[in-house]
């Protein structure tokens, strides 16, 4: 056949390449687009106002305002440097707690003065008779050793007695640490203040003192004296030795009353 067909015998020709436009767009996004909607239906409610309350920062505390800067002092001012130092140290200073403050101990409450048994107003050997009947009730030896004791002066504060020689058993018995510390404690109950006991010699000669000791015995033996004359001289005893035919031999006489010391104002020791 003639015309557009090749003979059968020829040999076939190279194949000519087919090329196509494919646009690179896909379906699927092609799709994605059309399912998109358009900006006008994004706005669904209407537009908000401007925040209001603690939502604008309206609660937040207000930063502290930053302290001015010092101004700087001129040059060849020696004492700027000083001043600025000064000035660190007292802000830094005031931002430390105050040092706790030791406890301030109050000073002990005065004692109480103690009742006085002491009488003023008496003489001087009846002010000493009554210290001594004290020491006597608080202990009856040193009472009595006490009692030996030639009152010498009563000071406030402080007793002295002088013992002659012959006295010595009843110096050492009150001079001793235990007798001394219980004769001055019972001094100073009476005093009603610390009283410290001194004891010097005596020294005999005209005008001495007598103790309370031997006081009480020349009143003793007077006291004897004055007994034994009443009763010999007694009628009735008169009476009774001219009918018995008989004679007194011995006369004991008894003790005199002595008066009781004043009751002390202060209160009983059971109270």
């Amino acid at each position: 056949m003639s015309g557009g067909l090749p003979a059968a015998g020829a040999p076939h020709a190279a194949a000519a390449p087919v090329v196509r436009a494919v646009n690179a767009r896909s379906a699927a996004a092609e799709a994605l687009q059309r399912e998109e909607p358009s900006g006008e239906d994004e706005r669904l409610f209407p537009e908000e106002g401007p925040a209001g309350g603690c939502a604008s920062g309206e609660c937040l505390p207000e930063a502290a305002a930053p302290e001015p800067a010092p101004a700087s002092a001129p040059h060849g001012d020696p004492a700027a440097p000083a001043a600025a130092v000064a000035l660190r140290a007292a802000a830094g200073g005031a931002a430390e707690p105050p040092a706790p403050r030791a406890p301030v101990s109050e000073a002990p409450a005065a004692a109480p003065a103690r009742p006085s048994r002491d009488s003023p107003m008496q003489a001087l050997t009846e002010r000493w008779r009554s210290a001594v009947d004290t020491v006597r009730a608080a202990s009856a030896r040193h009472g009595a050793s006490l009692a030996f004791g030639r009152l010498l002066w009563i000071r406030p504060g402080e007793v002295g007695v002088a013992y002659p020689a012959a006295m010595g058993f009843h110096r050492t018995t009150v001079t001793a640490s235990a007798g001394r510390t219980i004769v001055e404690r019972a001094l100073s109950e009476h005093f009603g203040r610390p009283t410290k006991l001194v004891v010097e010699q005596a020294v005999d000669g005209v005008g001495a003192t007598l103790s309370v000791a031997e006081e009480d015995q020349q009143q003793r033996s007077a006291h004897e004296r004055s007994t034994e004359g009443k009763v010999r001289s007694h009628p009735a005893v008169r009476a009774a030795l001219k009918f018995l035919g008989g004679e007194i031999e011995h006369i004991q006489v008894l003790e005199p009353a002595r008066p009781a010391p004043p009751p002390t104002d202060g209160p009983e020791d059971g109270s």
